[in-house]
């Protein structure tokens, strides 16, 4: 009974140790890791809906293993309340293609509570992510009137 009960958990353990069981590395974005990284973030005013936030990064280092992007929104007391993956797509005419861009639109009011969170699965720091807050990087833009 005790062999049926011992392989029964290495079973149990063998299934549930799988890789998408699996937390990944979390951290803030600063201006001195996205130097390093070769990230930049950029924003324009985008008419009706505000401002463009877009960041910029090429498939190298950690993000040469990039899986997916999420742009998030919390509320006034930091509760994320939204949140959505975002496919990169150019911004910009004639962008060079090994570049890549994610990016959203929000009211110039509501963009520190903005972020996205780029991902990178069995990179060369791990599965990690990194979530950039654009007023960390960007100086405010006010809404056309």
């Amino acid at each position: 009974m005790n062999a049926i009960r011992r392989t029964l958990c290495v079973l149990l353990l063998l299934i549930t140790a799988h890789p998408c069981f699996a937390l990944i590395d979390v951290g803030h974005l600063t201006r001195e890791k996205a130097a390093e990284f070769g990230i930049q973030i950029r924003q324009r005013p985008n008419g009706d809906a505000g401002v463009l936030v877009w960041v910029e990064f090429r498939k190298q280092g950690f993000l040469e293993a990039f899986t997916y992007a999420e742009f998030r929104m919390t509320d006034a007391k930091g509760q994320q309340i939204a949140s959505t993956r975002i496919q990169p797509h150019p911004v910009v005419p004639n962008q060079p293609s090994d570049l890549l861009t994610v990016a959203f639109s929000a009211p110039p009011d509501q963009l520190q509570h903005c972020s996205i969170l780029l991902v990178a699965y069995g990179s060369r720091l791990g599965d990690v992510g990194y979530i950039i807050r654009p007023r960390d990087f960007l100086d405010p833009i006010t809404a056309p009137k």
